[in-house]
């Protein structure tokens, strides 16, 4: 994946200049010879977070992609073979799609996901679906949660976007442990709780600089 990285160092600039970014709590990214399992999980307001994500941060992330991104052989080659993303085939239990993702979590790679399943309309965080607990609960995963977040929740040309890692989310907090009852639905609201609470933290900070001197 030398030609992602390329392009992702070479891209940055213009990237941040037309959509700029600032990152807090990059230290809570754990280094890839960390060898710890990690899975990424992220709120979807725009269809420029996955480079948002990539491009903030020096490791490689493997996303889930909808199927039909991986219909030609170019777009194939560019998504799969140089970014290692993989399709998804949604609304159908694709379990390949779910195997693939455990493999590479097992193979040390960040597994980047969108809990959601697809982008919020309207900005606000909703319902996890239970795909990302799922694959937690095969790999004994941690979870990183990221809060992307700008005002309106619309991603804008020009306009500032703040993206914060939070701290990972220990496996043995997200009561996955019963390989045969794995509790999905409380390992899906902690993970978007967690979210929500990096969001709601930059947004608070946002109201502060806002008031007036003296207020």
């Amino acid at each position: 994946m030398r030609l992602a990285r390329f392009l992702l160092w070479l891209l940055r600039p213009l990237f941040w200049l037309l959509f700029p970014y600032r990152v807090t709590g990059r230290e809570n990214i754990p280094p890839e010879s960390s060898g710890i399992p990690t899975v990424l999980c992220s709120n979807h307001i725009s269809d420029i977070d996955p480079p948002f994500l990539l491009i903030c941060q020096k490791r490689h992330v493997h996303y889930m992609a909808k199927a039909e991104l991986f219909r030609s052989r170019i777009a194939n080659w560019f998504f799969h073979k140089q970014f290692g993303a993989f399709p998804v085939h949604r609304g159908t239990g694709d379990t390949s799609a779910i195997d693939t993702a455990v493999q590479l979590v097992k193979e040390g790679k960040m597994l980047g996901i969108f809990p959601e399943g697809t982008r919020s309309r309207d900005g606000r965080l909703g319902r996890a679906r239970s795909g990302a607990a799922l694959i937690v609960s095969r790999t004994g995963a941690q979870v990183l949660p990221v809060g992307i977040h700008c005002r309106g929740q619309k991603v804008r040309l020009f306009h500032m976007t703040t993206i914060s890692f939070g701290e990972p989310i220990p496996f043995s907090e997200l009561h996955l442990d019963d390989p045969k009852r794995p509790d999905l639905r409380y390992a899906s609201r902690l993970i978007m709780s967690r979210i929500a609470a990096l969001i709601g933290q930059v947004e608070e900070k946002e109201s502060t600089e806002a008031k007036p001197a003296g207020q």
